[in-house]
């Protein structure tokens, strides 16, 4: 997956985004891997890194929009990368769901999304603590939230531990989500949160539980 290179501008127009705002990011997730989709956000996160446009992207990204579905390709780019023994992949994964996190409405959800981009870091004999900081400098603005994560101790940085496990497709190495873990976790968080959070919140909630057999 090398993406298209002939723009030699960070400049990022309407077109681009068509890749983020196209069908849900729930759908777009349980994709075969890879999907055309990701080629597309591939070539979209490196046109704005070559031409430093990340600020522009930062102010298109909605949170239920743009946001979900770049954590989608996180996750995505973390089973990528795997397969194909690619760092960049992981570490566009990795500015993907840091530039999700600056936008998201729920913290839990993009610390999850890092739990695999963590562990495929290890798996490439990469040193994950070495690859968030890089990826902190490229995006000071998301600095806290991903050195926050390298200063968890190993058991909440545990893959299962944030509802993620190792498995294989067709296609080969897929991470998959446990849906137990994480309605637990959804349920927990929940409940710790300001009433007024818990309400904007109810509708999103109760659309992943439906998604997942649970309503």
């Amino acid at each position: 997956m090398t993406g298209d290179e002939r723009c030699p501008s960070g400049r990022i127009e309407l077109a681009d985004l068509v890749c983020l705002t196209g069908e849900s990011s729930a759908h777009y997730a349980d994709q075969t891997i890879p999907h055309e989709r990701d080629l597309a956000i591939v070539t979209l996160l490196r046109k704005v890194r070559r031409g430093g446009g990340l600020e522009q992207l930062l102010d298109l990204i909605r949170p239920e929009v743009e946001a979900e579905t770049l954590r989608a390709f996180g996750i995505r780019m973390a089973s990528l990368a795997v397969r194909r023994g690619d760092p960049d992949l992981l570490r566009l994964g990795l500015l993907a769901v840091a530039l999700a996190s600056l936008r998201s409405m729920d913290r839990r959800d993009d610390l999850g999304a890092l739990a695999p981009l963590w562990r495929t870091a290890s798996l490439l004999r990469l040193e994950p603590s070495h690859e968030f900081t890089a990826a902190a400098v490229e995006l000071p603005a998301a600095a806290e939230f991903l050195l926050g994560w390298v200063d968890r101790t190993p058991d909440r940085q545990d893959l299962a531990e944030m509802g993620f496990g190792e498995s294989a497709d067709e296609d080969g190495f897929r991470y998959v989500s446990d849906a137990t873990v994480v309605r637990r976790i959804l349920e927990e968080d929940h409940a710790r949160r300001p009433r007024v959070i818990r309400l904007l919140l109810a509708r999103r909630r109760r659309r992943w539980l439906r998604a997942n057999g649970f309503d």
